[in-house]
């Protein structure tokens, strides 16, 4: 098949939106189709999928490829999502996919169809500045979002994973009182040797009200109704898990607790940054192909 272009882009935020402005400026030729922006930014557009990946080499797929399984692309304005179904009935053996963290039903199609894929989220370069990105947006949120200075309070961070040690490692720099709780004996040495409190999550139910400000990285609800009524109304939880985050919204809600979703914050915050780690990592892959 001949292809007119050499990379589609589907669904995604602003990281993909300045990668394909990218892509441009060194000479190649891209389709969107459902890309944030692409129209404010005079990308190549169209509304029909099939003519999209038809005539593309490279798919570019949203990091993550799927919040929920069910959709890729969530276009809420017109309420027209692109589901998993239908994507993966328009991939094809001549396609090479690229997406962030893809999901089980996506790899096994690759795999039976004998279509090369790239994880972005696999590679550790990529995985690093994401979570440094998402660290520093997660603080921004906290800032906009509370009525406090972080300075002189007391936050928690629960999870010590690549995000958690970044999210504690700034915050301390921000002279916050820290103390990190997780699982993992092993994370809670290393978040000692680094400075921090700890606190073991079997324990931290007696604790949790004594912080100002939590960060949750630990995608399971963790902070359930029970514990939410212990938590005084100036405190601000900042959950950056993936769906359906660590919260019992439905709770947080309720008690008129200062709990947000924060999801996709690289793609907010540092959307040009992320395009060009992206772009470094892509190139040699296009010249390939």
């Amino acid at each position: 098949m001949i292809h007119k272009f050499d990379v589609c882009f589907i669904g995604g935020d602003l990281r993909q939106t300045y990668l394909a402005k990218l892509l441009i400026e060194n000479g190649f030729k891209i389709i969107t189709y459902r890309l944030t922006n692409s129209k404010e930014f005079n990308l190549n557009t169209t509304d029909d999928i099939s003519y999209a990946m038809n005539f593309s080499k490279l798919i570019i797929t949203p990091i993550p490829f799927s919040k929920d399984k069910k959709y890729i692309t969530d276009h809420i304005q017109d309420g027209n999502k692109l589901t998993l179904e239908e994507f993966l009935f328009h991939l094809k053996s001549t396609h090479y996919l690229i997406g962030g963290n893809l999901i089980k039903e996506a790899i096994e199609i690759c795999n039976k169809n004998n279509i090369p894929y790239l994880d972005l989220m696999k590679i550790e370069e990529i995985t690093i500045f994401n979570a440094i990105a998402t660290a520093e947006g997660a603080i921004a949120e906290a800032v906009m979002k509370s009525l406090g200075n972080l300075h002189g309070s007391k936050g928690l961070v629960l999870g010590y994973g690549k995000t958690g040690k970044v999210i504690a490692s700034k915050l301390k720099a921000l002279n916050v009182d820290v103390t990190v709780g997780a699982r993992s004996k092993i994370a809670l040495s290393e978040a000692f040797v680094s400075g921090c409190n700890i606190l073991e999550l079997d324990m931290f139910k007696t604790k949790v009200s004594e912080f100002d400000y939590i960060f949750n990285t630990i995608p399971s609800i963790i902070l359930t109704k029970e514990l939410l009524l212990t938590l005084s109304p100036k405190t601000t939880i900042i959950d950056i898990a993936s769906l359906p985050g660590g919260v019992d919204y439905e709770a947080a809600k309720e008690l008129n607790i200062n709990a947000y979703l924060c999801l996709g914050i690289p793609g907010k915050y540092a959307p040009l940054a992320s395009a060009e780690i992206l772009f470094n990592e892509i190139l040699p892959l296009l010249k390939e192909i």
